[in-house]
């Protein structure tokens, strides 16, 4: 039995009392319009139902009966909250408090918001002396399912990795200058919380803050750290869930700061009824390269789209990103470099689940970027000018186990190459990293 057929059951009983009731002590010119109004509710026309018991209160009924059937007929007319302001004012009647908060409970429903929904109907069933009314609010209770769990008010989590990265500076093959392909054990740590300032996560604000550094003992002067905080708001329907964030950011290269940044953020998410969800996201960054790296100050934009499929013990993302950069670019007496690449990108992922605790994970992803200047170089004299394009290819592999809820370990290895058409970019790079990861809500 759904919601609006029991709420059929329960009205026709009422309406029946209500007539016997307001016929005994209500004025006559008050009696005539109720019974118009009870004669067309029966005949299902709800409009002229609610003019009639509209002009029976005109006309001075003031009994909760009326109330009760002016509660029900804007029900069926849809108007969720003119029929919740009636079924409010009889709550404080103890002969219809039960039955007005269980049908306050069908009015939540139609309105999507099942907690209120699930708190009249244990109003109604804790307070109600009749079987049937107990039973229907039970039924109710039952097709809502177990009570959620509360939302966490804040998240935190914390990554500690040990590693091999065979050429931390990204140097070619080629190049001639310092030792090519420099590698170094790698140390990583990577933390983050995020905290529910308001409402929950299903919508209101939250504040997030992410840690990141990696240490190279044999190359320090590549350590780097990045620190990232901001404010976001999301917020959700049945279906759809979107964030609207802000963030700055600080990042380290050695000893000396790289870059400041700040950013706005845009996601929009769609889950199918099968599982599978489709997002959609923009970034726009502005940043400010330090006195050392003025030529990377500008602005970043990226826009992408991913599809995750979700499969018997599996998953599978696919996704498209592109990524527009507007930047100083390096300028010297006797070279131009540009710093302002243009880069479309594919990339997949997926995570095979052999069991609750142990998953592999596959990724592969393929980079095109387009520099939107020439490279300017001087020697001896002699002006070269080459437009740079490069195509970078990266494939990982993992496993991970979960110790329990809260700790996991992973062991991932990975590839990348990049080609390019000047030869001093092309590399290429392997790593196999070992992570020790904590989660906790509360």
């Amino acid at each position: 039995m759904n919601a609006k057929q029991i709420s059929m059951l329960v009205t026709g009983v009422l309406l029946g009392c209500a007539l016997a009731t307001a016929s005994a002590r209500s004025p006559p010119f008050g009696i005539q319009a109720f019974v118009r109004g009870t004669a067309a509710f029966y005949k299902g026309d709800y409009s002229e139902a609610l003019a009639a018991f509209l002009e029976a209160r005109r006309d001075g009924i003031q009994s909760p009966q009326l109330c009760y059937d002016l509660g029900v007929t804007y029900y069926h007319l849809g108007r969720y909250d003119e029929a919740r302001r009636e079924f409010t004012t009889l709550t404080e009647l103890s002969s219809v408090a039960a039955l007005s908060h269980y049908n306050l409970g069908l009015v939540a429903l139609q309105q999507h918001d099942q907690p209120r929904a699930r708190r009249e109907f244990k109003q109604a069933y804790a307070s109600t002396q009749t079987l049937e009314l107990r039973a229907l609010a039970a039924a109710a209770l039952d097709t809502l399912g177990p009570e959620p769990t509360p939302n966490p008010r804040w998240t935190a989590f914390a990554n500690a990795s040990y590693g091999y990265d065979s050429n931390v500076a990204l140097k070619s093959e080629s190049t001639t200058l310092i030792p090519a392909q420099q590698g170094s054990d790698v140390f990583s740590l990577l933390s983050g919380a995020i905290a529910q300032l308001s409402g929950s996560s299903a919508q209101g604000w939250q504040a997030v803050g992410t840690f990141y550094r990696i240490d190279y003992p044999k190359l320090s002067q590549y350590d780097q750290s990045y620190l990232h905080a901001g404010g976001q708001y999301r917020w959700s329907t049945e279906s759809w869930s979107h964030i609207l964030g802000f963030y700055a950011g600080e990042v380290t290269l050695g000893s000396a700061n790289l870059e400041t940044l700040g950013t706005f953020s845009a996601d929009t998410r769609y889950t199918y009824p099968s599982g599978n969800t489709l997002h959609a996201f923009y970034r726009y960054t502005r940043i400010k390269g330090s006195s050392d790296y003025d030529y990377l100050t500008g602005w970043h934009q990226s826009i992408g789209i991913e599809d995750t499929l979700q499969m018997a013990r599996s998953d599978l993302t696919l996704g498209y990103s592109f990524d527009f950069n507007e930047r100083n670019n390096y300028n010297s007496p006797s070279q131009f470099l540009s710093s302002s690449p243009t880069v479309n990108g594919l990339y997949t992922l997926l995570n095979w689940h052999l069991d609750d605790a142990t998953a592999l994970h596959f990724e592969a992803s393929y980079q095109h970027s387009h520099y939107q200047e020439s490279n300017m170089m001087t020697q001896g004299g002699i002006v070269t000018s080459i437009l740079r394009e490069d195509n970078w290819w990266s494939s990982a592999i993992g496993l991970s186990y979960s110790l329990d809820a809260s700790w996991s370990l992973r062991l991932n290895w990975s590839f990348s190459d990049n080609r390019s058409n000047i030869s001093q970019y092309s590399y290429n790079s392997k790593q196999i990293m070992a992570s020790l990861e904590y989660v906790t809500s509360h």
